[in-house]
């Protein structure tokens, strides 16, 4: 089974990813940076969502985009896509120029989300 890590600091956000992605996946969960590195160590996922910023309450904060250098220096077989609610076009490249298979957009749409997973997986095959 494909193991997904979805990383984001608003559970209600996880709790979103767990409903929309199919059972044919198993999705595990994270809310921080740290707890993000801690499951990628003891269990590295298939594919990695990750939003860009894991601190709302810091507006210079962009944790994701830390973490997704972090896991393309470490493990790079592990395909990580980014999301963010903030429009700023910086985080779009800084994302793909760093190793992201993609970038999207919140709010995520549910049918885009699984395209892009199936998508990640047929590359990988």
């Amino acid at each position: 089974m494909v193991k997904i890590l979805v990383v984001d600091d608003i559970p209600e956000y996880l709790d979103i990813f767990e409903i929309m992605l199919p059972d044919e996946y198993i999705v595990d969960r994270a809310l921080s940076l740290e707890e993000a590195m801690n499951k990628i160590e003891n269990s590295p996922p298939d594919i990695a969502i990750v939003d860009v910023r894991l601190n709302e309450e810091d507006e210079a904060n962009k944790e994701g985009l830390e973490l997704l250098r972090w896991i393309k220096k470490n493990y790079p077989e592990i395909a990580v896509i980014m999301i963010s609610a903030y429009k700023e076009f910086e985080f779009r490249v800084e994302s793909l120029e760093n190793g992201a298979e993609y970038f999207i957009e919140k709010p995520v749409n549910p049918q885009v989300i699984v395209e892009r997973i199936k998508e990640i997986l047929e590359k990988k095959k």
